[in-house]
């Protein structure tokens, strides 16, 4: 199997090696011009993955589970490596209360990154300056928040984001009993993702990168405060009736124009298939 992948947009025609492909990308660069990060940032960057399927599956109903899972037709370990490279940039990770009530029932697909599977990626980002892992901000409007799912993670800067019309004494519970910090950003229950670049500068974060699923996706393209997409697509169809894709909410009106960036050709995963690497963006 070859570890070369072909570059098909901007069409040069060049291979290059998919390790490395995405720390390439060099999202701390702006960041590293200065140990001060108020003083050299206007706004934060954030940015999104997924895989999917052609016919826009991202994830699929496995028996004995009650959360839908990433499906094994079209999850790799080549755009896992990715994942982990995007990861491994990221100075705060987005992630949901659903991720954190499936690992309290042993459904989470694996810990939030950087991966123990990847300690190149790790020493990368010591090398960068950065912490051996990304903060994490979760997203919530109903708090409903196992708060020993949240232990793993205490050697982690934790918040938890949500509205000021979410149960203030959910809030109190989960300030009380975690070491998560409460954000309120916004007037309802939920996050406004109107006001997330700005909380995110005032909390001195630049590249933050949102790891969660179709709302908080929708929340972020609605309130245009998503700078780039990535997202794989495996060569093939999956089908099904019940099923995520990566956009789930109200009709975007007008269309959010995320104009494509790069693409590159894996002709090898999953199984031969195939599979495309795309970057979209502003």
């Amino acid at each position: 199997m070859s570890d070369e992948i072909l570059q098909l947009y901007p069409t040069t025609g060049n291979r290059y090696p998919l390790e490395g492909l995405y720390l390439n990308e060099d999202l701390q660069t702006t960041k590293n011009l200065t140990e001060n990060l108020a003083e050299n940032l206007t706004e934060t960057f954030i940015y999104s993955n997924f895989v999917s399927s052609i016919d826009g599956r991202i994830a699929l109903p496995v028996a004995g589970k009650s959360s839908h899972q990433v499906p094994a037709a079209t999850g790799n370990a080549r755009d896992w490596r990715l994942f982990q490279e995007l990861a491994a940039q990221a100075d705060l990770l987005i992630s949901t209360a659903r991720f954190f009530r499936q690992a309290s029932a042993h459904e989470a697909q694996d810990n939030l990154p950087v991966g123990q599977g990847f300690p190149d990626l790790r020493q990368w980002r010591l090398a960068q300056g950065l912490k051996t892992q990304p903060d994490i901000a979760i997203f919530s409007a109903s708090l409903d928040i196992p708060v020993q799912a949240l232990e793993p993670y205490q050697h982690r800067k934790l918040y938890i984001f949500t509205g000021a019309g979410s149960d203030p004494k959910k809030r109190s519970q989960l300030a009380r009993e975690s070491h998560a910090d409460i954000i309120l950003c916004g007037n309802g229950r939920g996050v406004d993702g109107n006001r997330l670049r700005a909380t995110f500068n005032k909390l001195g974060y630049y590249a933050v990168y949102a790891v969660a699923g179709p709302r908080v996706f929708h929340t972020l393209v609605s309130a245009n405060a998503l700078d780039r997409l990535y997202l794989t697509t495996a060569q093939r169809l999956l089908g099904g009736q019940q099923f995520d894709t990566i956009n789930w909410g109200e009709q975007l009106l007008p269309a959010i124009d995320m104009p494509l960036l790069s693409l590159y050709y894996d002709p090898t995963t999953p199984d031969n298939a195939g599979q495309t690497f795309a970057a979209y963006g502003k």
